[in-house]
């Protein structure tokens, strides 16, 4: 039994983690939504065919992004995806999703609300950091691409 137990300690030891970790539903001006993933395990993970899915505060809306084929996130790594420039959403407020190719839920936040229209986001602080609570964001000056400070 404890032979057992050690062997899956091991092999799920070096398994890498994606989370959402910023978050921009209210860019300025034109600017598109955005959605940062990282990734918080030990080794690289192919999110090909993923989708990272913004769920308005109007429940009558919803936006889908498909991460493209060979898309692969490094250890420690960050990932951008943009949405779409002609959805036709304006409420600052949503709740977003990550979901497997096969549908599995790999993360969700908590509704989110940017009413600014500014370069503030919400961030993991600190990166990765996934404990589902409220608590893991923050909102405050945008980090896109980079570590959140």
């Amino acid at each position: 039994m404890i032979s057992l137990f050690g062997v899956l300690a091991i092999s799920g030891a070096g398994l890498g983690a994606i989370v959402i970790n910023e978050v921009e539903l209210n860019p300025p001006g034109d600017a598109n939504d955005w959605v940062e993933l990282y990734n918080n395990g030990m080794e690289e993970v192919d999110i090909s065919g993923w989708r990272v899915w913004i769920v308005d505060s109007d429940p009558t809306w919803t936006g889908s992004i498909r991460i493209f084929s060979g898309t692969a996130v490094q250890p420690g790594g960050f990932y951008v995806t943009e949405g779409d420039p002609n959805w036709l959403h304006d409420t600052g407020m949503g709740t977003v999703i990550l979901k497997m190719r096969d549908g599995t839920e790999v993360d969700k936040t908590h509704l989110l609300s940017d009413q600014s229209d500014n370069f503030f986001t919400y961030s993991r602080h600190p990166d990765g950091v996934d404990t589902d609570q409220r608590a893991d964001w923050v909102f405050g000056k945008c980090t896109k691409n980079a570590n959140n400070s």
